[in-house]
C-alpha cells in the first residue's frame, strides 16, 4: 500500500505535470503496437481465408487426386480397395462486371455422390423442392446468403459472368444461410450441377478433382499407393492438407517479410522508453535520494520507475490495440492483393482479430516497454542519496564504464557475416533476417564512437567566435550515455529506413531493365477476369484465328501457364513448379545467367529443351545442363536444362518450354494471353478498337500497349511495397521522438549548469542555440551512421534475404539524390524537436538553478 501511495505521489503526479511527455509515449508504444497488430491480423486473414477456401470443398476428404482429370478415371477411383466413398468436382473462378472486385468460386457438385462429403450445408439443403430445375436447367447456382445480401440479389435474379472472355448468364436458385458451415462464411462460392459447370467453364469431359474417403483414414498412404497405380503418372493421391500446406510455405515469405519490418517499430520504440523514463528519472533525481534516505529499497525505486513505463505500456496497447484493429482493415486489402497477384486468390472482408494475437500484441507492448525502462530504472536504484543533490552527478558517473562498443560491433558484424553465409548455402532462409537484425545492433552499438568523433571534428573545427557550437560539441561527448542512446535510436530507424529504400529502389530498377528487355510486343490481349483471379480464363481460339488473319499484325505469340510435377534427383519427393508454354518465335526478349541468350534460346525454342527461371534453379538446386523430368500424362518425360533465364514476375519456380515442345507431351490447348506484333505502319489503337468490336465491348479482355502494360507492372510493383513505405515512416517518426526526449532529459540534468552559464553572462538565445546545436549534431551523426548501416543492411536485404527467400538477384544500386538529402533533412528535423526544451531551458529561474543545499 505504501508503494502504490508513493507511486501515486511520484509517478501520477509527474505525468499530470508533464502531459505532452505521457501523451508521446502512450502515443509511440500504441503505434509500434497499432502497426504491429494490424499486419498480424491481416495475415491472419488472409491465411484463414486460405485454409477455408481449400476446407470448403475438402473438408471431409480424407484424399484427393487434383487434375485437371478425365472424368472416366472418377468410377476406377471409387472402386479402388479401401475407399468408402468418392465424388467429383469441377472448380473454376469467373468474375462479375457488374459488381466490380467480386468474383465467384463456381463448384461443380454431383447431388448423388456428394453427401458423405457436404460441408456447405450439413444441417438443410436449399435445394429440397428445386432438384429438378437445378438439374434440368443450366447457370442455375446456389449462393451463401451474406453473399447475396452484398450482391443485392435474390432468388430468381440473373447474374452476369465473365466466363473465359465471353459473357454467360448464371440464375440464382436458391440462398442459403452461411452460418450452418462456419468454413462457407465469408466465401465467395457458388454451387452449380457439375454437368453444368462442365459447360459452364468449358472444361466437357474433365474434373478439377476427385475427392475420397477411405475406411482407415490412418493408413490413408495405402490407399493413396493403390490409386496411384490407377492414375496417369502426373497425377497423384494425396491428402488435401498436403497442398494447403506447399501453398502456404509460398505465401509465408512473404507474410514474415511484413511481421519481421512491424518489429522495427516495436525496436525502435524500446529506445523511446528509456529516453523517457532516463528523463523522469533526471527530473526526479533529488527526490529519489529524499525516498532512499527516508528508507525506500532499491527494489522499491526501481519497481517504481518500471511501474511508470508500464502505466505507458499499458494505455499504449490499449489504444494501440483499438488502432491496430482499424487499421487492419486497410492493410488486408493491400496484403490480398499482393497475395493474390504472386501467389494464390484470397479474399478478406473484414479482418478480426482473435485472443492470441491480443495476447501476443499486449505481450510485446508491455514487454518492449519494461526491456526500455529496465536500465534507467535500474540507475534509479543505485542513486546514492547524498551525490543526488549534485547536478551533473550522472553526466560524471557515466564516463568509461561501458565495454567496448566497437569491439561489440565488429562481432554483430561477424555473426551477420555467418548468419548470411549459412542462409545462401540453404541452412535456413530465416537466418538471413537473423543477419539483418544483428548489422542494426551493430549500428546502434557504433553509436558511442559516432558521437565521440562527430563530437570532436566540430569542437576542432570551430573557430573561437564560435563558442556555442564549441559547448555543443563539448556536451555532446560529456553526455555520450544519454547522447548515444539517442543517437542509436534515430540511427536505427535510419538504417531501416534507408537500408528499406535502397532495396527498393534496387529492386524497381532491375525489374524495370527486366520489363524493358523482356516486354517487346506492341499489344497484349488476355481475359479481363485474369487480373483479378489469376490465370484462369482463357483467349478463345476465334480471336487468335482472327488476329492471325489481319494483315496489320506480323506475329502473335500465344503464353500459357499450368502447375507441373517435376522429379528432380536432390529432392526428395515430387516438386511442383509453374510451366510457362510460349508459342512462337524467339524475339530476343530473354536474359540467361552467364550470357549466351540467342545460342540458349535456340535450344528451348525448336530445340527440344527447357529454360528454368532463376528462383527454380536456386528452389530446387538445378542449373544449366543438368536434367529435370516433367510428369506429363504420358508419363515422366526428362529434358535438359538450356539455361536459367530472370523472371521477376513469381517467386515460386518456372519451367520454360516452347508450344510445339509442350504439344508433344500434353493436349492442352488453351492459351492465356497474347502477345501481337505490328506490321510497319500498323496501329495498336487500331488492332484494340476492332478487336473489342469483334469480341468484347464490355470488357471482357484487358489490351494493353507496349507502355501501358510496362506502367501496369509497375505499379503492381509499388503496390507490393506500399505496407513497407509506411513501416519506414512510422519507425522514423517514433525514433525523431528520442530526440525531443533526449535533450528534455539533458536540460533536466544541466540544470545548475545551465544555471552558472546564465549567471556569469550567458543569454537566453545563447543557451537555447548551444542546445539546438547539440541537438543538430546528434542528428548528424545519426544520419551517418544510418547511412553507413543502411547501405549495409540494403546489401543484406538484395544479396542475402531475396536470393535465399525468393531466388531473385537482384542489382544494388544506390538512390544518390535521397541518400544525399538524408543528413540535411534529419538535422533540421532534429534541430526541431530541440526546440521546446532548448527554449524552456534558456528561460529557467537562475536562482532555482543553482542553489545549494
Amino acid at each position: 500500500m505504501n508503494l502504490l501511495r508513493i507511486f501515486g505521489w511520484q509517478v501520477v503526479r509527474d505525468v499530470r505535470r508533464h502531459p505532452v511527455l505521457a501523451a508521446l509515449n502512450i502515443f509511440s508504444v500504441a503505434l509500434g503496437i497499432a502497426v504491429f497488430l494490424a499486419i498480424q491480423i491481416a495475415n491472419g486473414a488472409a491465411n484463414r481465408s486460405f485454409a477455408a477456401t481449400v476446407d470448403l470443398a475438402t473438408g471431409k476428404s480424407h484424399l484427393e487426386v487434383r487434375g485437371p482429370l478425365d472424368e472416366n478415371l472418377w468410377p476406377a477411383l471409387a472402386h479402388t480397395p479401401g475407399v468408402t466413398a468418392a465424388t467429383g468436382l469441377v472448380e473454376g473462378i469467373v468474375t462479375l462486371p457488374d459488381h466490380p472486385g467480386e468474383y465467384l468460386r463456381v463448384t461443380g457438385i454431383d447431388i448423388f455422390s456428394y453427401e458423405p462429403f457436404q460441408t456447405f450445408f450439413p444441417d438443410a439443403h436449399p435445394l429440397d423442392t428445386k432438384w429438378e430445375e437445378w438439374l434440368g436447367k443450366p447457370g442455375r447456382i446456389v449462393l451463401p446468403a451474406d453473399l447475396a445480401a452484398a450482391l443485392k440479389v435474390h432468388p430468381g435474379e440473373e447474374l452476369r459472368a465473365l466466363v473465359n472472355g465471353e459473357i454467360k448468364t448464371l440464375t440464382v436458385l436458391a440462398v442459403a444461410n452461411s452460418g450452418e458451415s462456419p468454413a462457407a462464411a465469408g466465401q465467395r462460392f457458388a454451387l452449380i450441377d457439375i454437368g453444368w459447370a462442365q459447360e459452364l467453364l468449358g472444361l466437357q469431359g474433365k474434373l478439377s478433382s476427385v475427392q475420397l474417403r477411405v475406411e482407415h483414414p490412418e493408413r490413408a498412404h495405402e490407399t493413396a499407393a493403390l490409386l496411384n497405380a490407377k492414375l496417369p503418372p502426373d497425377l497423384r493421391a494425396e491428402t488435401p492438407r498436403q497442398r494447403g500446406v506447399q501453398l502456404q510455405q509460398m505465401v509465408s515469405a512473404f507474410e514474415l517479410n511484413l511481421s519481421a519490418l512491424s518489429m522495427v517499430s516495436l525496436l525502435v520504440g524500446v529506445f523511446l522508453i528509456y529516453n523517457t523514463i532516463s528523463a523522469s528519472v533526471s527530473r526526479r533525481r533529488r527526490e529519489i535520494g529524499i525516498l532512499r534516505a527516508l528508507g525506500a529499497s532499491r527494489l522499491e525505486v526501481r519497481a517504481l520507475f518500471l511501474g511508470e513505463a508500464l502505466l505507458f505500456g499499458i494505455l499504449g496497447v490499449t489504444v494501440g490495440i483499438v488502432a491496430g484493429c482499424g487499421l487492419a482493415q486497410v492493410l488486408s486489402g493491400a496484403v490480398a492483393r499482393t497475395v493474390t497477384s504472386l501467389y494464390v486468390l484470397v479474399s478478406i472482408g473484414k479482418a478480426h482479430p482473435d485472443m492470441a494475437q491480443l495476447a501476443i500484441a499486449a505481450c510485446f507492448g508491455c514487454g518492449t516497454v519494461l526491456a526500455g525502462a529496465w536500465l534507467p530504472a535500474s540507475e534509479a536504484a543505485r542513486v546514492d542519496p547524498v551525490a543526488a543533490i549534485h547536478g551533473g552527478y550522472a553526466i560524471e558517473r557515466s564516463r568509461g564504464r561501458a565495454p567496448s562498443p566497437a569491439l561489440l560491433a565488429l562481432t554483430c558484424v561477424l555473426l551477420s557475416a555467418l548468419c548470411s553465409f549459412l542462409a545462401l548455402r540453404g541452412v535456413s532462409p530465416i537466418l538471413g533476417f537473423a543477419a539483418a537484425f544483428f548489422i542494426l545492433l551493430g549500428t546502434v552499438l557504433l553509436a558511442r564512437p559516432a558521437a565521440r568523433v562527430c563530437g570532436a571534428i566540430v569542437s576542432r573545427a570551430a573557430s573561437a567566435r564560435a563558442i556555442t557550437w564549441r559547448i555543443a560539441a563539448d556536451n555532446l561527448r560529456r553526455s555520450i550515455h544519454r547522447n548515444s542512446m539517442t543517437i542509436g535510436a534515430l540511427a536505427a530507424a535510419l538504417a531501416m529506413l534507408t537500408g528499406l529504400s535502397i532495396m527498393i529502389f534496387s529492386f524497381r530498377t532491375t525489374v524495370w531493365e527486366w520489363i524493358e528487355h523482356g516486354i517487346v510486343a506492341d499489344v497484349f490481349i488476355a481475359p479481363a477476369s485474369n487480373e483479378q483471379i489469376g490465370l484462369g480464363a482463357t483467349v478463345p481460339p476465334a480471336a487468335i484465328r482472327w488476329l492471325e488473319a489481319r494483315s496489320d499484325v506480323a506475329g502473335v505469340d500465344t503464353i500459357r501457364e499450368q502447375e507441373v510435377s517435376v522429379c528432380i534427383a536432390s529432392w526428395r519427393e515430387l516438386a511442383h513448379a509453374q510451366l510457362v508454354v510460349v508459342g512462337g518465335v524467339y524475339r530476343n526478349n530473354l536474359a540467361f545467367k552467364g550470357g549466351h541468350d540467342e545460342a540458349k534460346a535456340r535450344q528451348i525454342f525448336g530445340g527440344g529443351r527447357v529454360g528454368i527461371a532463376e528462383s527454380f534453379a536456386r528452389r530446387f538446386k538445378v542449373n544449366e545442363g543438368a536434367r529435370v523430368a516433367l510428369l506429363t500424362p504420358a508419363g515422366p518425360a526428362e529434358f535438359e536444362v538450356a539455361g536459367v533465364y530472370s523472371d521477376y514476375s513469381r517467386d515460386q519456380g518456372a519451367v520454360l518450354i516452347d508450344r510445339r515442345n509442350f504439344d508433344k507431351f500434353w493436349n492442352e490447348s488453351g492459351v492465356h494471353s497474347l502477345a501481337i506484333f505490328l506490321a510497319p505502319g500498323a496501329k495498336a489503337e487500331t488492332i484494340s478498337r476492332d478487336f473489342r468490336a469483334a469480341f468484347g465491348r464490355d470488357g471482357e479482355f484487358s489490351i494493353y500497349s507496349n507502355r501501358a502494360l510496362r506502367e501496369r507492372i509497375l505499379k503492381i510493383f509499388d503496390q507490393t511495397f506500399a505496407v513497407t513505405a509506411m513501416l519506414r515512416a512510422v519507425a522514423f517518426l517514433v525514433a525523431i521522438a528520442a530526440v525531443y526526449l533526449s535533450m528534455t532529459t539533458l536540460v533536466a540534468e544541466r540544470e545548475r549548469e545551465i544555471g552558472i552559464l546564465r549567471a556569469i553572462g550567458a543569454s537566453a538565445p545563447q543557451i537555447q542555440a548551444m542546445l539546438v546545436k547539440e541537438a543538430a549534431l546528434i542528428g548528424l551523426a545519426a544520419a551517418a551512421l544510418g547511412l553507413a548501416g543502411g547501405a549495409a543492411l540494403a546489401f543484406l536485404l538484395t544479396a542475402v534475404v531475396n536470393p535465399a527467400f525468393f531466388g531473385w538477384s537482384i542489382d544494388f544500386r544506390l538512390p544518390w539524390p535521397a541518400l544525399l538529402a538524408t543528413p540535411a533533412w534529419v538535422v533540421a528535423a532534429a534541430a526541431l524537436a530541440a526546440w521546446r526544451p532548448s527554449w524552456q531551458a534558456g528561460r529557467a529561474n537562475i536562482a532555482v538553478a543553482i542553489r545549494s543545499e
